[in-house]
């Protein structure tokens, strides 16, 4: 589906900030920034699942569609968001990890991209370790997250990891808007060991 909007100044002529949409971020000493960029009413679950894995020592970054209806409006592709405090915020990052859903309604599933492949690979183990269904998609799949200008490979390593989670999988992580599953919690956990595993903060 097409965006509505190519950039973020042009998003912000038309929507108000507060209203239609919010940006909330953490920023800590850590050198890992997790970002949610299409959080919120957009892509639901993803901000949850951003705060869960950065705790309180690593930084975040979310921007939030809070409309009533056509949050898909407020999609930004990840090659072309260009939001002034997310752009500053990877200039201090070493790794990063972006956190995205896709439509996928009959399967828990999670597709890994970016351009961080031994990262890449330390997730993958981790959640299979963990009993959750995951792939690492090749280059020419539409989510890879391979592109150099996309949010997730421009921290100071020009490479992140990017995770695709499916409706079905992020639906099965609440049993209400503000109570989460043990599935919710094995997961996050899964992705905060494969980040631990190379000495991240």
């Amino acid at each position: 589906m097409k965006d509505t909007y190519k950039h973020f100044a042009e998003l912000s002529r038309f929507e108000k900030a507060e209203r239609d949409y919010r940006i909330r971020t953490q920023a800590t000493s850590s050198e890992l920034l997790v970002l949610a960029i299409h959080g919120g009413r957009i892509e639901q679950g993803t901000s949850e699942v951003a705060i869960a894995i950065a705790e309180k020592q690593n930084s975040y970054y979310l921007f939030e569609g809070m409309k009533s209806a056509q949050n898909r409006k407020l999609h930004i592709s990840s090659s072309r968001f260009d939001e002034p405090t997310v752009l500053f915020m990877l200039k201090k990052a070493q790794y990063v990890l972006s956190i995205h859903g896709y439509k996928e309604k009959k399967k828990k599933h999670t597709l890994i991209g970016g351009l961080d492949e031994e990262r890449k690979q330390q997730v993958y183990n981790a959640l299979k370790k963990a009993g959750f269904s995951a792939e690492i998609v090749n280059q020419d799949h539409l989510l890879s997250g391979t592109h150099r200008h996309n949010v997730v490979n421009k921290g100071r390593q020009k490479k992140g990891v990017q995770l695709e989670i499916s409706y079905e999988e992020r639906a099965n992580f609440f049993l209400t808007k503000n109570q989460y599953t043990s599935s919710f919690y094995r997961y996050v956990a899964a992705i905060q060991s494969a980040f631990l595993e190379n000495d991240t903060p």
